[in-house]
């Protein structure tokens, strides 16, 4: 699920802190400016959080033999620019179950987009959001 060209996480970390070493220097050549503190992007923890999330639900979908909700979780975890999980599955014990765990991600992946600052993250949640409902119906 494509949201336009993107820029993978780790790139726009890396082309921030590049920007913020180049506009640092000397203002007259007689005392060295201070380094400039990147800014941190405060989304970074929450896709982190998204991702953990998504990973739990992929594996709770492949324990329960849902092979196609588990691969619409591994397209949303490469969407965010993560890696599928991969290892040993939970129980199919979990509580509620599969749609239990499926309605708890469709609501942490709401929350998730009405809290992000980016306007194409927001959006990329919001759909990942309806895809799981979606599938709830």
């Amino acid at each position: 699920m494509s949201v336009g060209p993107r820029l993978h996480r780790r790139s726009a970390l890396a082309l921030a802190t590049a920007g913020a070493v180049a506009v640092t220097g000397c203002d007259d050549g007689s005392r060295p400016t201070p380094l400039a503190t990147p800014t941190t992007d405060p989304d970074v923890a929450l896709v982190d959080r998204v991702l953990r999330q998504l990973a739990l639900a992929q594996r709770v979908a492949e324990a329960n033999g849902d092979q196609d909700l588990a691969a619409l979780h591994r397209t949303h975890i490469e969407a965010l620019d993560g890696t599928p999980a991969t290892g040993t599955v939970p129980l199919k014990s979990a509580p509620g179950g599969l749609a239990g765990a499926e309605k708890r991600l469709q609501k942490q992946l709401e929350r998730a987009a009405l809290a992000a600052a980016s306007g194409a993250l927001a959006r990329l949640l919001a759909s990942m959001s309806a895809a799981v409902s979606q599938r709830l119906a």
